[in-house]
């Protein structure tokens, strides 16, 4: 049987052992050499000197020009400095696509992946992840607080103001499948994800006064906001602002109902006596979670992500997001 290349071998490590395009993407950014200390992490640099009985000059030197790629990640740990690859699919394009010097052949790979082959992966971690990594989050001003126990954790002004650190980079979806002409840079960075985009010069740092206004911009561009699935905030690295045509999630959740991504702990809800029916909201929604039928919108509940896109939008101000999960529904 013929010795599996270090391409092949690192789509197997992204659970892909089968995909045409991964060790081409791979290809189309390292050599053979770089892509076999690549599946050999992780460890430290002398660890894998060791092991490939190469020089540790020369690992040393890969491993960096590798993290500029997006392929290599490091953490410090008792003054050791250890390097890891990417851990999963997601995590290898976000931080590949911002490569500063990635050639054309390079993002033409990734969108026939995503075409193609992606598809298949996202709906099978559906259906295997227990609980979804990201979930969908209202923007601050469509929360009505006599309604809903307003946690820091729902606020994107909290979790923004909690951050060590801002930045923002380009947002991979929109850059590569170009499905629309929405805003393309705000995908916002929090703490060691911004201190990452930062040093691979992939980002550029905000202040907390323009990461809103940038949060705000995606909102009035029909974006929605997702973050980490989770209560700690210290470990949130990135809020996205995603469209439902080129996002690697939403489609799924739009046409399969597919949950890649948790709902918000909210719902829409619509006052019928002050609704016009002028149709904004249902025009607004993504996710077909809102219709007008006979004199006032209605909301399909269990369709609902409660982004709060219909609320802002609305001219009577009819839309109101209420509690529907309680807190213990963010892991």
């Amino acid at each position: 049987m013929a010795d599996v290349s270090p391409y092949n071998k690192f789509a197997e490590k992204m659970f892909q052992k089968d995909s045409k395009y991964l060790p081409e993407i791979l290809k189309s950014m390292i050599d053979a050499r770089q892509a076999e200390l690549l599946v050999s992490l992780p460890g430290t640099v002398e660890d894998l000197s060791e092991k490939l009985s190469r020089p540790a000059g020369e690992i040393e030197k890969d491993l960096k020009d590798m993290f500029i790629k997006g392929l290599t990640f490091k953490k410090e740990k008792g003054g050791v400095l250890v390097w890891r690859g990417p851990s999963n699919i997601v995590q290898f394009h976000d931080a590949s696509l911002l490569w500063p010097e990635a050639p054309r052949e390079f993002i033409d790979l990734w969108v026939k992946y995503m075409e193609i082959e992606w598809p298949d992966m996202a709906r099978l971690a559906a259906k295997v992840m227990p609980v979804p990594t990201f979930r969908v989050i209202p923007v601050g001003n469509s929360l009505d607080e006599d309604k809903s126990r307003v946690l820091a954790l729902d606020e994107i002004k909290k979790i923004v103001d909690s951050a060590t650190k801002l930045a923002v980079t380009n947002c991979t979806c929109r850059l590569t499948m170009k499905k629309c002409d929405r805003p393309v840079e705000n995908c916002i960075q929090l703490n060691r994800g911004a201190e990452y985009a930062l040093e691979r010069g992939t980002g550029r740092e905000l202040t907390v006064k323009e990461t809103m206004r940038l949060i705000e911009e995606a909102h009035e561009a029909g974006l929605v906001s997702v973050t980490m699935n989770m209560k700690n905030l210290e470990k949130v690295h990135v809020i996205c602002n995603c469209c439902g045509c080129c996002c690697e999630t939403l489609p799924f959740i739009i046409n399969d109902r597919a949950m890649l991504n948790a709902p918000s702990r909210f719902c829409a809800e619509v006052d019928a006596d002050s609704c016009s029916t002028c149709g904004d909201c249902e025009d607004r929604c993504w996710f077909n979670a809102i219709e007008v039928k006979n004199d006032a919108a209605e909301v399909d509940e269990e369709i609902c992500m409660g982004c709060g896109l219909c609320v802002s939008t609305c001219p009577e101000e009819a839309i109101t997001m209420i509690e529907v999960r309680g807190p213990d529904f963010i892991p």
